[in-house]
């Protein structure tokens, strides 16, 4: 759905993506915590959730493809650096500072300048708060955003359709092999899968892929069983070699993320007013909510008693997530009103 020049479904897709994203980090610091503490059940449970949400990253990426792979945004050279690079790499900066001073002052670092000055080399050697990963995703991503425009702007829809086959063949099935023992010495030179979800993002769009509703939820519904059926699988019989399963370069989340934004992409009208407005405003502060919700995460779970597992189970969980939104979004809101923040958020 299409108004104004604006991609109605991408907003919803962001913002939903945002929300899982929330979602996982709060279930996976919990699982760190009290993982000691939980049953067979309990900790099955709580994997088998943190996994099914692993679609959220990729559809981020598959956006961000469908966005800027298209023929009609033109590129140059200045706004790569100037508005793409400049607003990921200041983020990058303004956050990593941040989170170093909070280690500082909570006990994550020698309360020291030499605790400071190692919280800023973090940020250079990617060690920093784990979730800043994306950051460097992203500025990899858009450093050869001007060669991925070039071979979208000259490739037919079999082209697309041959590349995203070779690119999934050996970056999400080959490592299934390798994870249980099985050589294979024929390689791509490509490293990772995020490529593979950029342009698959605009192959989607552009119908270079034809996915119909059903085969997208198919495909969803699919990748999301596998992923619950594996997990317990893994957990109860100890079987390591199932962990290729749980990445993003996983063939059942691929099978996910593709399938979920297949079926946004087809769907989604926007009918319902209120929830519409909802979606549209926390796209617009979904990029900050990313950056600032692990404050409010680490808080609650390092420097509280709050068990959800014990204090409400499942309620407790939904609660901790809306309000890590709720609050992350009310503080992304406010910053946006300082010029200089607003620029990077």
């Amino acid at each position: 759905m299409v108004e104004r020049g604006k991609v109605i479904s991408f907003s919803y897709l962001r913002s939903i993506a945002c929300i899982a994203i929330i979602a996982l980090h709060t279930v996976y610091c919990a699982l760190l915590m009290y993982s000691s503490s939980l049953t067979q059940t309990q900790y099955i449970a709580t994997w088998a959730v943190n996994n099914c949400l692993m679609w959220a990253v990729p559809v981020f990426v598959m956006v961000t493809g469908a966005l800027l792979l298209d023929a009609g945004r033109k590129l140059t050279y200045r706004k790569l650096f100037g508005k793409y690079i400049a607003r990921v790499l200041g983020a990058l900066i303004v956050f990593g500072l941040l989170f170093a001073v909070i280690d500082v002052f909570t006990g994550g670092a020698e309360r020291s300048a030499g605790g400071f000055l190692a919280g800023v080399y973090e940020v250079f050697a990617g060690t920093s708060w784990s979730h800043l990963w994306y950051l460097y995703l992203l500025i990899g991503l858009y450093l050869l955003l001007p060669f991925y425009k070039k071979a979208v702007a000259a490739s037919s829809d079999f082209d697309m359709k041959y590349l995203l086959a070779v690119s999934f063949a050996f970056l999400s099935l080959k490592p299934i092999l390798g994870s249980f023992g099985i050589p294979c010495g024929f390689y791509i030179h490509v490293s990772t899968i995020y490529p593979f979800f950029l342009f698959c993002g605009y192959a989607v769009h552009k119908g270079m892929l034809k996915l119909p509703p059903v085969a997208a939820g198919l495909l969803a519904v699919l990748g999301t069983a596998g992923i619950v059926i594996l997990t317990v699988l893994r957990w109860n019989r100890g079987i390591e070699a199932l962990d290729v399963f749980f990445e993003y370069s996983s063939v059942l989340v691929v099978m996910q993320a593709v399938g979920i934004f297949a079926l946004a992409d087809g769907i989604v009208t926007g009918k319902i007013r209120a929830l519409r407005f909802l979606l549209e405003k926390l796209d617009g502060c979904s990029f900050g909510v990313y950056l600032i919700h692990m404050i409010f995460v680490r808080l609650i779970f390092k420097h509280t008693a709050l068990n959800p597992y014990t204090q409400g189970g499942v309620l407790c969980f939904f609660a901790m997530v809306a309000g890590f939104l709720a609050v992350s979004w009310a503080v992304v809101w406010i910053l946006k009103k300082i010029p200089g923040l607003r620029a990077v958020l």
